[in-house]
């Protein structure tokens, strides 16, 4: 496509030199007033319930309700080069459901096309027009909302100040850093009114400082304008940062969903004991269970002991999980523990030790070759402990938990 065209979508009076790439452009910004090109009945900060909901790319229907001015994250395990973006197409009408509902607000919006659902997405796959300066991409959202004139230039520097954009009005999108990137997405989404607002990996890429400062902004805005936010993301941290309720989803099904309490502390598989808790893993076999502990011949060699999960019986296959925190080493000070002393205990030699400020990571390798992960508090150590230090590995039965074996990674 060559020679010099005029874009026309809708009556915002944007224009388009074209280019022999402008096709992409086109597609961007359809795909966008289709996001954005409704006039919401819905009032920011509803709630929104996925029930049931099934996609050609699902291994199970997902269910999940979110509160009015909560921010949910969903951790998602899925492969993303099996379904990029599934959760996220799912909610904005882009991927037909197979099977269940959507509601927003009690509306069901499960038949509604993309752009009349009053769900805003904020992704990585959403860009900003490159030949709008942040300003201008702003007030397109208001334009489509048929924003009268009058209104336009003060509602665009109120979402401008919203995100700490003032200084960057004038900037075209190539010229900014990948926070302010973010965050003129979302002021772009926000001037859209939408009920729900999505966030699809936004974290992704960013650096230490600049994830701090979305997320201290996001907070600061969902409490101010009770807006409900749904966190997707791949990363457990941002998870926890975000958001009181958490659902580990893979592959478009729900794992689990409770607090960060529920799934460290109470997880209900290996999966996500190792997912939200960093547990180690062990594959064993079942020898008794009696009031609820199970004991195990591990294959790495010794039997332990940990909280049986419900459906465990003698001789099914196991994953016993063992957070780092739940783990003492006892260092033997140069020399091998005799079958006697180990009983109860993993031999374990130390591979590194590594202060983090808060705790000491420490990486030991059994003696079938199997690396556990052991954090300790700071001054945990003895005098002398270095790489090649022989340990004793121990845990408290009621520290560890027992699952029937998935054979998944985490």
């Amino acid at each position: 496509m060559t020679g010099e065209q005029t874009l026309h979508p809708g009556a915002t009076g944007i224009h388009l030199n074209a280019r022999p790439c402008l096709w992409f452009h086109m597609l961007m910004m359809t795909r966008h007033t289709l996001m954005t090109s409704h006039k919401p009945s819905e009032q920011a900060g509803s709630s929104l319930s996925v029930i049931n909901a099934t996609t050609p790319y699902s291994c199970a229907p997902l269910t999940f309700s979110m509160h009015r001015g909560e921010c949910l994250a969903l951790f998602d395990l899925s492969d993303p080069a099996r379904a990029p973006g599934l959760l996220t197409d799912m909610l904005a009408g882009y991927l037909p459901l197979l099977s269940g509902q959507i509601t927003v607000a009690g509306k069901d919006i499960t038949a509604r096309p993309p752009g009349k659902r009053s769900i805003g997405i904020v992704s990585h796959r959403e860009v900003l027009f490159d030949h709008l300066t942040v300003r201008e991409n702003v007030a397109f959202s208001l334009r489509v909302r048929r924003v009268a004139p009058s209104d336009l230039r003060r509602l665009t520097n109120e979402h401008l100040a919203l995100l700490g954009l003032d200084s960057l009005a004038d900037l075209f999108p190539p010229a900014l850093s990948d926070g302010q990137y973010i965050r003129t997405s979302l002021a772009r989404v926000l001037a859209s009114d939408p009920a729900i607002i999505v966030l699809d990996n936004i974290f992704a890429g960013l650096n230490a400082e600049t994830r701090r400062d979305i997320h201290l902004r996001l907070t600061r805005l969902r409490r101010a304008r009770a807006l409900s936010l749904l966190l997707i993301t791949r990363d457990r941290s941002d998870a926890l940062t975000a958001a009181l309720r958490i659902g580990v989803v893979a592959d478009g099904a729900m794992l689990q969903l409770g607090t960060a309490s529920d799934l460290i502390e109470r997880p209900v598989s290996s999966r996500i004991a190792r997912s939200m808790g960093n547990a180690n893993s062990l594959v064993g076999i079942v020898l008794s269970v009696e009031d609820d502990i199970a004991r195990v011949r591990l294959a790495c060699g010794g039997e332990m002991e940990a909280i049986a999960d419900p459906a465990l019986k003698g001789g099914n296959l196991t994953d016993l999980c063992v957070r780092p925190g739940q783990i003492a080493p006892l260092f033997q000070r140069g020399r091998d523990a005799s079958p006697e002393e180990s009983h109860g205990y993993l031999s374990a030699s130390l591979l590194e030790a590594v202060h983090l400020g808060d705790f000491i990571f420490l990486r030991f390798r059994l003696e079938d070759g199997t690396e556990m992960i052991v954090h300790r508090p700071p001054g945990g150590l003895g005098p002398g402990i270095s790489a090649g230090s022989p340990a004793l590995l121990a845990w408290r039965a009621e520290n560890a938990l027992a699952f029937p074996s998935d054979g998944k990674p985490g």
